[in-house]
C-alpha cells in the first residue's frame, strides 16, 4: 500500500507501507537480516549502525535543481549523535536507510551482492542507501504466504 497522507521530508521518496504482522515480518525476516550481512561484510559492528525514520528519507532529486535540503536536515538526521570522548576521538553511529531507487546506489557490495551508495563525511562512511529489490519483497512475501 502507498499512503499518501503520511508527512515526509522528500516528495521524491515513495512511503510504503504493509498492513499487520506483514510489515513486521518483512522487517525482521528479510530486510534487517540483509542489512545485517551487508555491514558484517563491511565490517561495521552490530549496534553501531541504526536505520533512519522512513519519513525523512531523502532523494538524489532533493539536491537538484531549485531543491534545498538545508545543513540543519543532515545534523538533526544523520549526525546528532557524534560524541568527541577525552581523546579527541571522534565517533557517532552509522545510520542508513532503504531505498527501492537503484539509481542512487553505484556500489556493490562484493561479499552479500547488496547494491549500496554511502555519504561520507572526512573520509568516513556515516550514511548508507542500500538497495532492496521491491521486487524481492513481494517474492519474499508470496513465499511465506505458500509455506
Amino acid at each position: 500500500m502507498i499512503q499518501d497522507k503520511v508527512v515526509t521530508t522528500s516528495h521524491y521518496v515513495p512511503y510504503l507501507s504493509f498492513a499487520g504482522e506483514s510489515s513486521h515480518y518483512l522487517n525482521e525476516k528479510f530486510i534487517k537480516p540483509k542489512v545485517d550481512s551487508f555491514f558484517n561484510a563491511l565490517g561495521v559492528v552490530k549496534g553501531d549502525y541504526d536505520v533512519i525514520d522512513a519519513a525523512k528519507y531523502i532523494s538524489d532529486l532533493n539536491f537538484l535543481k531549485y531543491q534545498k535540503v538545508p545543513f540543519s536536515y543532515f545534523y538533526e538526521t544523520i549526525l546528532w549523535d557524534i560524541v568527541k570522548d577525552h581523546s579527541g576521538n571522534i565517533s557517532h553511529m552509522v545510520k542508513y536507510c532503504i531505498t527501492f531507487d537503484e539509481e542512487v546506489t553505484s556500489k556493490v557490495c562484493e561479499k552479500t551482492r547488496i547494491k549500496y551508495d554511502e555519504i561520507r563525511l572526512n573520509k568516513k562512511p556515516i550514511f548508507y542507501f542500500i538497495y532492496i529489490d521491491f521486487k524481492e519483497v513481494i517474492r519474499f512475501l508470496r513465499l511465506q504466504v505458500k509455506t
